[in-house]
């Protein structure tokens, strides 16, 4: 792998990270005009699962699996609703930065599992970024302050541990197979969970002013497009280096929150974020270093 396609691969995983981070900012403007997650979640699962497969279509590629294997990839595309979910209703109550901090501790989690599960031996470097990581996050939350709000809090959490679950499963069922087929079962899983529930509950609301419009369609287009960029990038840099670069998200977010929504942090929260980011970061390197440890990572 030549190094100007790790740049140009890192570079585009950078770009999908502030278009993921588009997305969340977009749908917290949705909000504030009239929709809501539900409504939103149906149409952004929609268009990714499309765009995946013209995508696949288009470069030739089978959507043949074995049956257990689809049934598994449609499976995993539930709890990725869930988690989407916990992201997109989270924001309904707290900041989009803080939202997707707590998101972005999922691969703290990931490296917990690997512990409790003997994967992986914890080192007095990654158990200082653990703590760091929490030591932080308490900062970010402001945690002694009147604002904290629970339910946002919980619900940023749960699609923490819901994404730490796609991710363990879905490297278990991508292995060293095409994971794009796999992208696009999820997908349309998520979509039709979507699609069904807020059927059942009667809860689709439509825009009503012209900024909800904008955040209606440019969310869910932003977030299609990083999915399809993400591709290219591991294709390019592989999937660590993509996945370090695509930590950007969270600074991408405060500063779009900062921008468009005016949901600005104090000074503790920022450094409480970058303490976060920082531990992240650190056992992102760490695992960089682990030999063979490219393989299956899909952030």
């Amino acid at each position: 792998m030549s190094r100007p396609n790790i740049l140009l691969g890192c570079s585009l995983a950078a770009a999908a990270g502030v278009g993921f981070a588009a997305n969340s900012t977009a749908a917290k403007l949705a909000y504030e005009g009239g929709t809501n997650p539900l409504t939103f979640l149906t149409l952004r699962s929609t268009l990714a699962a499309i765009l995946v497969l013209v995508i696949i279509l288009a470069n030739r590629r089978s959507l043949h699996m074995p049956l257990g294997r689809r049934m598994a990839a449609l499976a995993i595309g539930v709890i990725l609703a869930i988690y989407s979910y916990g992201t997109l209703g989270s924001i309904q109550f707290i900041p989009v930065a803080l939202a997707i901090l707590i998101l972005y501790t999922f691969p703290l989690l990931t490296s917990v599992y690997a512990w409790i599960g003997g994967e992986e031996r914890p080192s007095v470097k990654s158990i200082g970024a653990l703590l760091v990581a929490f030591f932080g996050l308490i900062l970010a939350l402001d945690v002694s302050g009147n604002a904290l709000n629970l339910a946002g809090v919980g619900l940023a959490a749960m699609a923490a541990v819901g994404l730490t679950i796609v991710i363990i499963l879905n490297n278990r069922l991508v292995g060293d197979g095409d994971s794009q087929p796999i992208t696009f079962h999820m997908m349309l899983s998520a979509s039709v969970v979507f699609a069904v529930v807020t059927w059942i509950t009667g809860d689709y609301e439509l825009p009503q002013t012209a900024s909800a419009w904008a955040g209606f369609l440019i969310g869910p287009s932003a977030y299609a497009g990083a999915i399809v960029t993400v591709f290219v990038a591991i294709s390019l840099a592989g999937p660590a280096p993509a996945a370090m670069s695509m930590n950007i998200e969270p600074v991408a977010s405060l500063a779009f929150g900062f921008l468009l929504l005016g949901q600005a942090l104090n000074g503790i929260q920022i450094f409480g974020a970058a303490l976060v980011i920082a531990a992240v970061l650190s056992l992102r390197l760490n695992y960089m270093r682990i030999p063979g440890s490219n393989k299956g990572d899909p952030t």
